[in-house]
């Protein structure tokens, strides 16, 4: 009899170990193939096939229909595809990080602009809810603007009339006006430039999970806020931007796709710019209405 108990106990215990283990399958995510990328990969390279791996990852199947999947992975050999941002060794391949077809050779022509001597590639810092969700590839617009406005009283003059004198080697009459003085009065702003961004620099953080018990698949980074933007400009509007971002504000705006061919071809119309001047008509006229 005694016997009979040990062999039931052992039988039960067996099958509590399986239970446990079939449970434990049961509550576990589902395994999936996915693409990890193993070296470093600039923004806008050709990913080959030294630069991914294929490993084995349980996660959720909400997770892995971001990542591509070894069969994508195939597919992306086959069409050829570059990478849409930087790429860093351990990550997982996203399916948004990855161009392909006519998408891949839009975010390679930008590469070219390495190699093009009427482009630079600039960067522009912004700030946190400057811009609406931008990306590589986006046409964009550069203002630039200085002075400030702190009164509670502001007075315009208006003079009128010629000057009279004489100067050492030029005889002046009443109605000849030897010198024309433009006050610019400020604060003004001033489109001054196009470009399309090349790269889109966000902030870079440890991850706290990274490295915790249960967070295997955390990455060891993760991106914030955007910092700045690398923006393609043409030759002759990098003083301009340069002399902007020394000596004022640098606000950036997002165009049209559809302005992307002049912008590159650099026929896009220029602005007028406004000045207080401006500000200061135009309030007194619309308030005349």
């Amino acid at each position: 009899m005694r016997r009979i108990q040990i062999l039931v106990g052992v039988l039960l215990a067996v099958a509590a170990f399986v239970g446990v283990l079939l449970l434990g399958r049961l509550s576990q995510p589902p395994m999936y193939e996915i693409a990890v990328v193993v070296k470093d990969v600039p923004a806008f390279a050709p990913l080959q096939a030294d630069m991914v791996a294929i490993d084995t990852w349980s996660v959720s199947p909400a997770v892995a229909a971001r990542y591509v999947s070894a069969a994508d992975w195939e597919k992306i050999q086959a069409e050829g595809a570059v990478a849409v941002e930087n790429l860093r060794a351990g990550q997982p391949l996203l399916r948004d990080q990855v161009a392909t077809g006519a998408a891949a050779e839009k975010a390679s022509r930008l590469s070219v602009a390495l190699k093009d001597p009427d482009r630079v590639i600039l960067a522009v810092p912004v700030g946190e809810g400057e811009i609406p969700g931008i990306a590589p590839g986006d046409v964009v617009a550069l203002f630039y603007a200085a002075g400030s406005l702190n009164a509670q009283a502001l007075i315009t003059q208006v003079v009128t009339g010629g000057i009279t004198g004489t100067v050492p080697t030029v005889a002046i009459t009443p109605t000849e006006v030897t010198t024309e003085t433009v006050e610019l009065k400020l604060p003004l702003s001033k489109w001054i430039a196009n470009g399309v961004v090349y790269r889109v620099l966000r902030e870079r953080r440890e991850n706290p999970n990274y490295g915790a018990p249960g967070m295997e698949n955390e990455p060891r980074y993760i991106e914030g806020a955007v910092q700045a933007l690398e923006v393609v400009v043409r030759r002759e509007d990098v003083e301009w931007i340069a002399f902007a971002l020394a000596h004022g504000k640098v606000r950036v705006g997002l165009l049209p796709a559809v302005t992307r061919a002049d912008v590159e071809q650099g026929t896009f119309p220029p602005s007028k710019g406004v000045t207080w001047t401006d500000f200061e008509r135009r309030f007194f006229e619309e308030r005349e209405k």
